[in-house]
Formats: structure tokens, sequence, C-alpha cells
């Protein structure tokens, strides 16, 4: 093919995946997975090309009256001839511009980070769900009003209510002894104090002993009621194809998440999308399996990254070119023979394997210690706190009701 022509090809400027350097000689100077490959294939065709940087960012987005942002835009108008961006194969895409061989099937999965072990004030709340804490409350409630009409104003029903929660507690239950003819009932509480007092102690040693994995959300329907609740976020790249389909989805959770990503403006930038997106455990991101792949699949971060199995959509990727470019055919040819070699999979472990060195080198490795810190021990002084205040307020107020009833 004659070098002496010069193709314009369009791309986005993203960290690990297409990156371009000025160079002595004027050729592009290129790097990133998508880089490397369009290197290659140029190479072989001995072909010069130019690359343009869609300013806005993105990917490519229909507007009102046919016109498109971003890379597709640029094909639509006549200004590149090919465009090279992981471009997925869409219906409306397809009308505007035409594709090449596909070297790619992505599939659109959710990534989160997992919900770490650290330990919270009142964590041992957690060992029974809400139906059981209430159930016990009103259990405790019942029984106090149980035995205070059986007592007949014997005891107050304070006395009462603190003798049955001290019980609870492994204490002894000290009330009046004419409940000692109620032996059915006595009995009753005795064993349901012991029963209940022996599962929660059994349960918070073995959470004390070895912490449970706490709960991370692990499919779109989990997502999306967590989403609805309000305690989750979840991001896409902006431009893509993700929001329009789950907006358009026949999935109703599908169509709650994508409404509420519009609503809220949940975008990211091309760039942002490849440096670090999951900024906690609450903000969720939808991107292409690929993205985390390259991101977290090596180190320390992989075993804190949960990539979902399920995925939303699945699209195939290749080059884009504009409507009557004439050398589509041997482009194919020649992406097929590369696909072949397994070439794109070892470019893509690369840069993952590059970006994984690149944050090791980056982190700063803090000697470990054996000692307990303030910070492990906050929970149990704030505990400590809250039940001395307690005491506090319950000794003064007896003084000022001795003092007043005299």
């Amino acid at each position: 093919m004659s070098n002496s022509e010069k193709w314009n090809v369009a791309a986005l400027n993203r960290s690990k995946i297409f990156e371009i350097y000025s160079s002595t000689d004027g050729k592009p100077n290129l790097s990133g997975i998508e880089g490397r490959f369009l290197e290659i294939i140029m190479t072989k065709l001995n072909m010069n090309f130019e690359i343009v940087i869609a300013k806005d960012g993105e990917f490519g987005r229909q507007l009102s009256f046919g016109n498109w942002t971003g890379l597709i835009g640029m094909l639509h108008r006549g200004e590149a001839d090919m465009a090279v961006a992981n471009l997925g194969v869409y219906e409306n895409r397809y009308r505007t511009v035409d594709f090449g061989f596909p070297y790619m099937i992505v599939g659109a999965a959710f990534g989160i980070l997992k919900q770490n072990k650290e330990w919270k004030i009142f964590s041992f709340l957690r060992l029974f769900d809400f139906p059981i804490w209430m159930s016990i409350l009103s259990s405790l409630l019942v029984s106090t009003i149980l035995i205070y009409f059986i007592l007949k104003d014997r005891e107050t029903v304070f006395n009462v209510l603190f003798s049955l929660f001290g019980n609870m507690l492994r204490q002894p239950l000290d009330l009046h002894a004419d409940m000692n003819k109620w032996k059915l009932v006595i009995g009753s509480w005795l064993v349901f104090a012991v029963t209940m007092s022996s599962i929660h102690s059994g349960t918070l040693l073995s959470f004390l002993a070895l912490p449970s994995e706490p709960k991370t959300v692990e499919t779109f329907e989990e997502l999306s009621e967590a989403v609805t609740k309000g305690t989750h976020r979840v991001y896409s790249m902006k431009g893509d194809n993700a929001m329009p389909f789950l907006l358009n989805s026949k999935d109703a959770k599908l169509q709650l998440i994508g409404k509420k990503m519009k609503e809220n403006n949940w975008l990211m930038s091309a760039e942002e999308m490849t440096k670090d997106p999951l900024k906690n455990e609450y903000s969720a991101v939808v991107a292409g399996n690929y993205i985390f792949k390259l991101l977290y699949g090596y180190g320390e971060k992989k075993s804190k990254v949960y990539i979902s199995e399920e995925l939303a959509f699945t699209a195939n990727v290749a080059f884009a070119f504009r409507k009557g470019f004439c050398c589509i055919s041997k482009l194919n040819e020649i992406v097929g023979r590369i696909m072949g070699s397994g070439i794109y999979d070892k470019f893509l472990q690369d840069e993952s394997f590059k970006w994984w060195l690149l944050q090791s080198q980056n982190e700063t490795k803090n000697e470990e210690s054996l000692s307990l810190s303030l910070k492990d021990l906050s929970d149990a002084f704030i505990l400590l706190l809250i039940g001395l205040s307690i005491t506090l307020l319950v000794f003064l107020g007896e003084i000022l009701f001795d003092h007043f009833s005299k």
C-alpha cells in the first residue's frame, strides 16, 4: 500500500489505553493497548497516519437532528478516516459509520470496592438482625407487664424491668417472694433469658475471633436496591453507551440505575475511568470488563475489588471508519491475523502489570506495629463514657427525687 497518502486517525488520549507523545521524527509515538495495536497495524500496512484527538473526550453520543459527539461525530463530519478507542458496535452507530473486524467482545459489568472488616461503634448490634432485636424487646416488655400485674403493685414497673433486663445479662433475678408461686412464668422467662444471652455471647465471641465478611453488592438487583436506598452511587463514562442502554433496558432494575445516573450526573471522563475509578465502598462503576482487568488484574487491589459476574449487556469492539473509506477490507485482514496470534491480550496483560508496578512503587510501605493504638480501642472507651454518663444521670436523678419527695 502506498505510503504517500496519510490517514487521519481519531482517538481519545487515555492512559494505559491510548497515549500519544511527541517525537523528533514527526511520527506519533504511541503507547497503551490500543496505541501499540494501531502501531503494529500501520507498520504492517506501511501507512503514514496522523492522530486527531476528540476535544470533548467522548466516544460518541447521538444528539438531536442526527448530530454526534466525540469520535463518531468526527467520522460523520469527515474530520477523520478511522477511529480507535475500543468502540462498541451498536445499531445507531452502525447507521452512521462503518465498522471493521471485531477484535474483542466487551461485557458491561460493574466494579466496587469490597466492604472492609473494620469494627465500628455498636457493631455488636449487627450480630442479630432488626426483627430479632424487636422480638427480644417485645418479649422483655410483655414479660415486664405480666409480672408487674402478678405482683399486684408490690414492685414498681421499673424495678421489674431492670430485674428482667439484668437477668438477661446473667445477673440474679431479684423479685418479690410471692413470685415463687408462679414457677411456670419464672421458669419460662429463665429459659428464654439463658437461651438468648448464650446465643448472643457465643455469636459475639466467634465474631471477635473471626469477623465475618461484610456484605458487598454482587448483582445489578442488589445494586439497584442500594441506589434506591441512597447508600450507593453508580458511575459510568461520559459519552459511552452504558447509560443510554440502562435507560432503555426492559429490566426495571437497570432502568432505575440509569435514571439515577442521569438525574445525578454520575459520569466520569475517559481519563478518570482509566485512573482507578473505584473511590470508596459505596461508589460502583459500570464499564467494560476489560477496564477492571486492566486496572485490578494484579496486586493487592485485586483481592479488594469485586467485579460482577452478571453483565448488563455485551457488544463487539472494532475500529470505526467514515462512510466510503477505501481500505476497510485490507485492515480487516490484518486485524484478523493479529488477533489470532493473541497479541492484543498480551498488550492488555503488559499494561496491567506495568500499572501494578507503578502503583506499588508509589505506595508508602508503613511498618506494621504489634502494639494496640488508641484508635483500636476507641470504640471501647466511647462505650465506657456512654455508660458512665448514663450512670451519672441516674445518680443525679435519684438525688433529686429523694430531695423533692421529702
